[in-house]
């Protein structure tokens, strides 16, 4: 067997175990998202009475279970080969970030008059989690359509968007396993197999994890310190007191 040979079959070997990578990591974060939020929404009249949410709530949910519905479709179609599909396809991802990112600024406004804080958190601090998260979250989305023509960049951003999406899920699940309610910090796991997968495929770190990866660990270790200071108490109340008179 020639060295062509040989090298051809490496090369193939490499790109199976990167397209199983990244669909496997797009089924683990449809997974943890529908264990995290089936109690309190998707599966809520099962678990428990049903709540009445506002409109804006449920629209809000609507579209993001379609964002990580649309990233598994493109990990697939990635896996498969299918990539043409997968641009054509990504015109609907164009739709939907436009949509989820004032939805997402528009909840976290409106959270700040509904008991949506852990207990001991006051509402205004507890903003920070979701206002100071949405810049890291749609940076990471927008950077990933920037470098788009860069296949290896581009998937690392948008796994790195939707980890950071996971927060809210894993902040949900960890009581629900009987594990300390450390939400902020323990969606940082979910960093660790890409890591990994970098470190053996190419035995260091690729630059966009590197970016993100040091993007989401300082707002995550950021967000405690600012929500407790008058800066921020004040900035928030600001926020909020505008919402309330629109």
């Amino acid at each position: 067997m020639t060295t062509t040979t040989l090298d051809s079959q490496g090369k193939r070997r490499g790109q199976t175990f990167e397209r199983r990578f990244f669909a496997g990591m797009a089924i683990v974060i449809l997974v943890v998202t529908f264990l995290g939020f089936g109690p309190s929404y998707y599966l809520s009249p099962v678990f428990s009475a049903p709540r009445s949410l506002p409109t804006l709530v449920h629209l809000h949910g609507v579209v993001f279970t379609l964002w990580v519905l649309l990233f598994l479709a493109q990990t697939m179609l990635v896996a498969t080969g299918r990539t043409a599909q997968h641009r054509r396809l990504g015109r609907v991802g164009v739709v939907l970030i436009a949509l989820m990112i004032p939805l997402a600024v528009a909840v976290a406004l409106g959270g700040m008059s509904r008991p949506t804080s852990p207990p001991g958190i006051p509402p205004l601090s507890w903003a920070a989690v979701p206002l100071l998260g949405i810049p890291v979250f749609s940076g990471l989305i927008i950077a990933a359509l920037v470098f788009r023509r860069s296949p290896a960049t581009h998937k690392r951003l948008m796994l790195l968007a939707m980890i950071d999406l996971l927060r809210p899920s894993v902040g949900r699940l960890m009581p629900m396993l009987g594990l300390p309610k450390l939400a902020l910090f323990a969606s940082l796991v979910f960093l660790v197999p890409l890591i990994v997968f970098d470190l053996r495929t190419r035995k260091s770190l690729h630059p966009a994890t590197l970016a993100g990866g040091v993007a989401m660990i300082a707002v995550v270790v950021a967000t405690p310190i600012v929500w407790a200071t008058p800066a921020w108490l004040a900035f928030a109340g600001a926020l909020d007191a505008m919402w309330r008179g629109l």
